[in-house]
């Protein structure tokens, strides 16, 4: 039935881009840009500004007007993303695409993401709600301007979208909360490599910031029931490897002009189109611009006239796992404190495309969360997630407020809503002030680390409260002038909270405190530089120890001359580069894969801590992990599959073996692995510089060597105070529509390392125009 449903869509794409109807079909829904537009619903006229990439610059004589016109842009443009994201994050992908996601909806709405969206708006301010609902409504004007010239996934799937509510942008904040997460699946990781390798077998498999960090197993906590766990894809989405973000900020002491630098790339999964959409705003108390989400009002990165921020992911422990004890002749009842306390459950209908009933699911809820058995494989135990972003919340709240705040102290203010998920946040302001501040909602746990799963019926593990806001990590004007993170570790020994363990191995962080410590001030064009710098740290250990290693194999020989004369730089067109990471991806599973089994290997691999772990045991050249003659023999054996490799994969002529020709970024359609349309709707590949460890985000799966998952989704660096001379790119371009001039266009210049300019005064908004386009209020 599958086959039969591809060969259909596939059909459908061909009469709808073949012949003469191609430019009618896909043209028919291009958003109009100019001129004047009658658009019912607005209070007054709103421009809408478009320069040469794409970017509207929106200004409304109010409130209201301005995230209205905002939704009414971001539907232009991304429609087709935005009801991705909705249906994803609501669980409601099977009644477009059939039984191949009913699992991801099964998983979703398990987890309860948008039971736990419907919770946050009644949390939030009436200016929040009336925001949110401005900019429903302005997607809804939208979709009735559009009728039938919707864009042609819409025509393809044979479906038309329902009207935007409020509830699907706060959907969405949970779904990016999900994909910045991932300690569960680890604890899951954690508790399976216990039951079968033992505590200190796993910490050195998961090390935490110390490495060889024993896991602490609570007392008489058996993890058999964790021994053959199978998580379902949608649970793989957080906490992936390369997933992480680096920002910094610079005070005008160490700038060439005087005025604080603040410089932000986002690591994220690859996403087609781009998961940033860039827009400035301006009406009303609002006048920010910078990076949004098509589906949410508002700017999430960017700066207003007064302030700038930048985010990176913090990775605080803010996920448990407790294993709840069932009544034994009870199936509703579980164990609390000595109490058997009843479970709540929720009964979710799934619509199904193709079947005539909906698939019944029945999410039962204990006093942690949901339990994720019905949706994870193999568990033996009855498990439950506790997360803060399944408590309601007020993010929304969070990024308005900071949208509008003026100095530091309205900013730290507005950062007390943004509760999950929790981000390293720099600032800037145009008197001259730098700072960092770290909000959320991090648990304060009675016992326990957080590390593994624990025991939910003793009542020994509960969360107590939450690290109050004023203790939580800030920064004010440091004496050095700069602060930076990228996802390493926040607080130093003897801060008196647990934030978490799963940092960063702090090799960004490391390259980047030691640029911006080489030189007294910094220039743009020097930041621009460090936000694509691609030199490896690791390699500058491991590549000297592989060229001296003794062989008698000529080839191998060839590739250490290769590798003598390596700067370590891992440049798209470099030869050893192509060489190190074949070294890289057999080394890791030379080592490790033989110890956990292909079961294990494949859950391992997918996680951040894989390079930590080997570069620990790269320092102890005698570790019996290396087995019979230690590192330095098991790495020439690995060298030499290495070449053998990259052979058998580029061919014999060395001359075209290069990092760029393995390693490729692919911005590939929702639909694009469906014969014919991928050829249609895919980028083409483009050879991409740098790796996981590299300051260039560009992290690929170890278990398809070496396509990249991991991008820095985008560039920005801004000039406080002088905000037209600030830059920004973001990995594709504006427009989410087939064949549109704004659908590709950033991707050269972001591969490249290149910006755009970010036009900010009204002067150089209208020299810089391509298109001007006036909403008119109507009946």
């Amino acid at each position: 039935m599958r086959v039969a449903r591809i060969v259909l869509i596939a059909v459908l794409a061909l009469v709808i881009v073949a012949g003469g109807g191609a430019a009618y079909a896909v043209r028919r829904a291009y958003p109009r840009v100019s001129g004047s537009l009658i658009v019912p619903g607005l209070q007054a006229p709103v421009e809408v500004v478009r320069d040469r990439w794409g970017v509207p610059h929106i200004y409304a004589r109010n409130e209201r007007d301005l995230f209205f016109a905002q939704g009414f842009v971001h539907a232009q443009d991304r429609l087709w993303q935005m009801e991705m994201n909705r249906r994803t994050g609501s669980g409601r992908l099977s009644e477009i695409f059939g039984e191949r996601t009913l699992g991801t909806d099964r998983f979703l709405r398990t987890i309860g993401l948008r039971r736990a969206a419907e919770l946050e708006w009644q949390l939030l301010s009436p200016q929040t709600r009336g925001a949110l609902e401005a900019y429903a409504a302005g997607v809804n004007a939208f979709l009735a301007h559009a009728g039938g010239r919707l864009p042609a996934e819409f025509l393809i799937l044979g479906f038309r979208p329902e009207p935007w509510h409020p509830l699907d942008s706060l959907v969405f904040g949970k779904l990016m909360a999900y994909d910045l997460g991932g300690n569960w699946q680890t604890e899951i990781l954690r508790a399976m490599l216990v039951a079968r390798f033992g505590p200190q077998v796993a910490g050195r498999l998961v090390p935490a910031h110390l490495q060889d960090s024993p896991i602490i197993v609570p007392e008489a906590t058996s993890y058999e029931g964790f021994r053959d766990v199978r998580l379902p894809a949608a649970a793989e989405r957080g906490g992936q490897l390369g997933v992480g973000s680096n920002n910094w900020v610079l005070a005008g002491a160490r700038t060439d002009s005087g005025r604080p630098y603040l410089a932000n790339d986002p690591h994220l999964r690859i996403a087609f189109p781009s998961i940033w959409y860039e827009i400035h705003l301006e009406g009303g108390p609002y006048r920010v611009a910078g990076f949004s989400f098509a589906g949410v009002p508002g700017v999430i990165i960017g700066h207003n006239d007064r302030i700038a921020w930048g985010v990176t992911n913090a990775n605080p422990d803010v996920q448990d796992l407790y294993i709840e004890r069932f009544h034994p002749d009870d199936p509703h009842r579980y164990l609390y404190r000595g109490v058997w306390l009843s479970v709540e459950e929720v009964v979710e209908e799934i619509r199904v495309r193709g079947r005539v009933h909906p698939e019944r699911l029945v999410v039962r809820l204990t006093r942690h969360g949901p339990l994720i058995n019905d949706v994870v494989d193999g568990l033996r135990e009855f498990v439950a997630l506790r997360w803060t972003a399944l408590l309601p919340s007020t993010v929304a709240e969070g990024v308005l407020r900071y949208n509008r705040a003026r100095d530091w102290q309205e900013f730290r203010e507005a950062l007390q809503h943004f509760h999950v998920p929790a981000q390293n946040f720099v600032y800037a302001d145009v008197d001259g002030n730098i700072g960092y501040q770290l909000p959320g909602w991090i648990p304060i746990r009675a016992r326990g680390d957080g590390t593994v799963p624990v025991p939910g019926w003793t009542g020994e593990y509960e969360w107590t409260g939450w690290i109050p806001y004023e203790e939580l990590p800030s920064v004010f004007n440091p004496p050095r002038g700069w602060i930076a993170t990228a996802n390493n570790r926040i607080a130093p020994d003897g801060y008196r909270y647990l934030l978490g363990t799963e940092w960063a191995e702090g090799l960004r962080a490391r390259r980047i405190a030691d640029v911006l410590e080489a030189r007294a001030q910094h220039a743009m064009s020097d930041l621009q530089a460090l936000q694509n710098d691609n030199l490896s740290l690791p390699a500058l250990r491991i590549a000297p120890v592989l060229a001296a290693l003794p062989t008698a194999d000529e080839s191998v020989r060839a590739a250490q001359q290769d590798l003598r004369r390596w700067d370590g730089v891992l440049m798209a067109d470099s030869r050893a580069a192509a060489i190190y990471q074949a070294f890289l991806v057999r080394a890791v599973e030379r080592v490790f894969k033989p110890v956990l089994g292909q079961d294990v290997w494949d859950r391992y691999a997918r996680r951040h801590f894989v390079m930590g772990a080997l570069l620990g045991l790269w320092e102890r050249p005698d570790d019996p992990w290396w087995g019979p003659g230690g590192r330095d023999r098991t790495a020439e054996e690995v060298l030499r599959e290495a070449v053998a490799d990259l052979t058998s994969r580029l061919g014999p002529d060395r001359t075209k073996w290069t990092w760029g020709a393995l390693h490729q970024v692919r911005f590939n359609h929702t639909l694009g692995e469906v014969p014919v349309l991928g050829r249609l709707l895919n980028l083409r590949p483009m050879p991409s510089p740098g790796d996981g460890w590299t300051v260039n985000q560009a992290a690929y799966s170890l278990l398809r060597p070496f396509d990249q998952t991991v991008v820095a989704s985008m560039r920005m660096i801004l000039d406080v105070g002088e905000w037209d001379r600030s830059v920004g790119i973001h990995t594709t371009g504006q427009s989410g529509l087939p064949f549109h001039p704004h659908r590709g266009d950033f991707a050269p210049l972001w591969v490249r390392g290149d910006y755009h300019p970010m036009p900010w005064t009204a002067q150089v908004v209208r020299a810089q125009a391509a298109a001007t386009l006036t909403l008119q209020p109507g009946p």
